[in-house]
């Protein structure tokens, strides 16, 4: 079984007249019919170590302070 290839006519914004580009090749605001409209899952975010910043302040200080 070969797998669909997705149009614009499979959009949820071009199903519900939202579309406003005149393309038959979807593009990256693509949101499918079939499924809830909801954005992609963004990448967690991880917190740097307050060590690191500190350390790279530190000349700046010290030279401001003198």
């Amino acid at each position: 079984m070969t797998p669909k290839t997705l149009t614009c006519d499979d959009c949820y914004f071009r199903t519900k007249g939202l579309c406003a580009l005149a393309t038959e090749v979807p593009c990256p605001t693509f949101r499918s019919t079939t499924s809830r409209l909801a954005p992609p899952r963004q990448p967690q975010l991880v917190a740097r170590p307050l060590g690191i910043a500190e350390r790279t302040l530190e000349p700046v200080y010290a030279a401001a302070t003198a």
